[in-house]
C-alpha cells in the first residue's frame, strides 16, 4: 500500500507541479497582462471564481508536497476538489458572458485551457488511486512528503504560499472595488501615470525649476541630463536629447519636444527613443500648473508605447511602468522640498538607493507622508484637486 500511494502521489506531485505553472503563466499574461480581466466590469464575477481558484491551489500544492490524509480526514480531501471541480464548471459557465466584449477567450487561452483540462483529469485520477487505499486506515493527518527532490517540494510549497497571497490579495481588491463603486467604472482601464504635489512655493519658481533643464534634472531621478538641440520645429519648439545612466557604463537616450507651452499653466509634450535598451518607443504627456493659495498645484500625466512585444510589455505592466510611476513621485517630492525651501533635498534625494528603499515600501502598501507627492495609474482625471485642464490630456498616438 505504502508503495502505490509513494508511486501515485509522486506522479500526482509532478502533475500538479506542471499545472501550477502553466496556470501561472496563464493567469499573469492572459488574465491580468493582455485581457486585464480584474479592471473590466463585465469580468466581476469570473474574477471572483478565480480569486476562489487561488484558494483551493493554494490548499492542494501545500498537502501533495507535505501531507498524507487517512480515514476520515480523506473526507476533507473530497471537498476540495468537489470545489475545484465546481468552481472551474462555474468559471467556464461564467467565461460565455465575461467575455464577450472581447469576442471570446483568445486562441492561446483557449489551447492553455485544454492542456490544462488533459493535466488536471490526469492528475485527479493520479491522486485518487494514492489515497483510495487510505480510506480504511485510522483517521490522521500525517507528514509524509511524496519522493521528489526537496527543492520542487520547496517550489511547490513557495507556490503555495504565493497562491495564498494572491487570495488575500485578489479578494481585498475585489471587495474594495466593489464597496468604492470602481468597478463598472470605464476609467479603471486606463494605466496612464498620474503625479501631483502641492507644492508650497509660487508657480513661477516651481514653473523655472520644472522646465530649465539644468534645474530639471536636479529634482527628477529619471534623467541624468536633458540638453536643447540646434533644431527647431516649425513652432519655434527645440528637440531635446535625453540621457540617464543606468551604472556600469550604460546608459540610455530618448529625445523629447513641446506640442504646446501655456508659460506659468501648462505644457504639453511627446517623449520618445530609438535606442533598444529603452523599453519606451513612443509617448505623450502634460504638465499642469495652478495658483493655489497654499502655493503651487503641480501635476503630471502622461503614458507610452513599449517595445519587445508581449515580453516588453510584459515587463512594462509588472516591473518597468510602477518604477516609472513613483520614481516620478519621488522626483515630485524632491522638488517639492527643495522649492520649499530644502537646499539639501536635491542632493540627498539623488540617491539610488533611497529610492529603492522607498520603491519597495510603496509597493509593500505603504502610504505617502501627509502633505507628500503622490501618484498612482489611472485616467489622469481621478484627483478632487486636478485643474481644469486636465480633462483635455494628450493621447499617445498608435
Amino acid at each position: 500500500m505504502g508503495l502505490q500511494w509513494g508511486r501515485c502521489m509522486s506522479a500526482s506531485f509532478y502533475l500538479l507541479l506542471a499545472i501550477g505553472l502553466l496556470g501561472a503563466w496563464d493567469v499573469i499574461y492572459f488574465h491580468i497582462y493582455r485581457c486585464q480581466l480584474h479592471l473590466r466590469p463585465e469580468c466581476r464575477r469570473e474574477v471572483l471564481w478565480h480569486t476562489a481558484r487561488h484558494l483551493v491551489y493554494a490548499l492542494q500544492f501545500l498537502w501533495v508536497a507535505h501531507l498524507r490524509f487517512h480515514g476520515a480526514a480523506l473526507v476533507g480531501l473530497g471537498v476540495l476538489y468537489a470545489a475545484d471541480v465546481f468552481i472551474a464548471w462555474a468559471d467556464v459557465w461564467e467565461e460565455k458572458e465575461s467575455r464577450a466584449s472581447q469576442g471570446g477567450l483568445p486562441r492561446g487561452e483557449y489551447l492553455m485551457h485544454v492542456v490544462l483540462s488533459v493535466l488536471v483529469g490526469l492528475y485527479l485520477m493520479s491522486t485518487f488511486q494514492a489515497v483510495w487505499p487510505d480510506r480504511l486506515l485510522p483517521t490522521a493527518i500525517q507528514v509524509a512528503p511524496p519522493a521528489v527532490p526537496v527543492a520542487l517540494r520547496a517550489l511547490m510549497t513557495v507556490m503555495g504560499v504565493v497562491a495564498l497571497g494572491a487570495f488575500a490579495h485578489d479578494l481585498y481588491r475585489w471587495f474594495s472595488r466593489r464597496a468604492a463603486g470602481e468597478v463598472g467604472t470605464p476609467e479603471v482601464l486606463s494605466r496612464r501615470v498620474v503625479v501631483e504635489a502641492l507644492i508650497p512655493a509660487p508657480v513661477e519658481r516651481v514653473w523655472e525649476r520644472s522646465q530649465e533643464p539644468d534645474q530639471h534634472t536636479g529634482w527628477d531621478l529619471r534623467f541624468s541630463s536633458i540638453r536643447y538641440l540646434p533644431e527647431q520645429d516649425a513652432r519655434g519648439f527645440h528637440l531635446m536629447e535625453y540621457l540617464t545612466r543606468l551604472g556600469f557604463g550604460l546608459e540610455v537616450a530618448g529625445w523629447g519636444r513641446y506640442l504646446s507651452n501655456a508659460p506659468l499653466e501648462r505644457s504639453t509634450f511627446e517623449f520618445g527613443s530609438e535606442d533598444p535598451k529603452s523599453l519606451i518607443t513612443h509617448g505623450r504627456g502634460v504638465w499642469l500648473y495652478e495658483r493655489r493659495p497654499e502655493g503651487t498645484f503641480f501635476k503630471t500625466v502622461f503614458d507610452y508605447q513599449t517595445r519587445h512585444g508581449a515580453a516588453g510589455g510584459l515587463l512594462d505592466f509588472y516591473l518597468f511602468r510602477p518604477m516609472m510611476q513613483l520614481a516620478t513621485e519621488w522626483s515630485f517630492e524632491t522638488l517639492r522640498q527643495w522649492c520649499a525651501g530644502d537646499e539639501g533635498a536635491v542632493e540627498r534625494r539623488r540617491s539610488r538607493w533611497r529610492f529603492v528603499l522607498f520603491f519597495i515600501a510603496r509597493t509593500l502598501g505603504g502610504a505617502p507622508a501627509p502633505g507628500a507627492a503622490r501618484s498612482w495609474l489611472g485616467s489622469g482625471r481621478e484627483s478632487a484637486q486636478a485643474p481644469s485642464e486636465a480633462r483635455s490630456l494628450v493621447e499617445v498616438a498608435s
